[in-house]
């Protein structure tokens, strides 16, 4: 599920499925898509801060959700690509505060957030290759310019894992804090951000995302159909299958 909380001029999002290390289903991105959405429209808002329960981030896509979409020869539009294209529209800046794990498309979203506070020892994964895959989110764009192509080549095709100090150090995340501290600092910054003039705020946010956005849609949309294709390939769901044996 995802608890939303009000603050001074901010709204705080909680992924919370702690059972599953907070894996998203389809039902909790439309949830986040629908809390988001409904904070930007929010003049008494300024900021959005987005954290995972129970130490955890988000351990990415549920995988029963996944095995579901790869066996069904008509399957549903993405809900986490919608939620995806929501956080991408959102003019109201995004903080998300990351604990432990962050995981496929727990690392692609922290790409359209503004700032990112993570735990020194929080783990950062993209396994889309490994899983049959090709990256998604618009990661395709938004890591090369975030991370360079070297850099992204690394977490996108080669898998490896970062930490929270080597994911600050390539700038993926903004700053790192001690462990169990991001949240904390998020909320500090939201606070920071609910204290300005939102007008301003909201508009310097859209004029820093106008020379990527056009990009970033484009690249969204051929990463859409081809990791369609890939959903229903051999490769991927024996990868499945075989995930599902552990």
């Amino acid at each position: 599920m995802i608890i939303a909380h009000r603050g001074a001029g901010h709204v705080h999002l909680v992924i919370s499925r702690t059972d599953k290390k907070n894996a998203l289903t389809r039902a909790m991105y439309r949830q986040l898509g629908e809390e988001i959405a409904r904070a930007a429209a929010d003049p008494s808002v300024n900021a959005i801060v987005l954290s995972g329960d129970g130490g955890v981030f988000t351990a990415g896509n549920d995988l029963d959700d996944f095995r579901a979409r790869a066996m069904d020869e008509n399957p549903q539009p993405s809900a986490g690509l919608a939620f995806i294209e929501t956080l991408m529209a959102c003019d109201t800046p995004v903080i998300a505060a990351v604990e432990g794990l962050a995981i496929g498309i727990g690392t692609t979203l922290l790409l359209h957030c503004d700032l990112v506070i993570a735990g020194r020892s929080a783990r950062f994964k993209t396994a889309f290759v490994d899983l049959g895959l090709v990256p998604e989110a618009a990661s395709t764009v938004t890591m090369p310019l975030h991370l360079g192509a070297r850099k992204s080549a690394e977490l996108l095709l080669m898998g490896d894992t970062l930490d929270g100090e080597e994911a600050r150090e390539c700038g993926l995340v903004s700053r790192t804090v001690a462990d169990g501290e991001a949240l904390a600092q998020a909320l500090a910054q939201a606070e920071r951000l609910a204290a300005k003039p939102r007008d301003a705020l909201v508009a310097s946010k859209r004029l820093l995302k106008a020379p990527w956005r056009e990009m970033v849609r484009e690249a969204l949309e051929r990463e859409r159909t081809v990791f369609a294709e890939r959903l229903r390939s051999e490769d991927c769901r024996a990868a499945l299958a075989r995930l599902g044996k552990r």
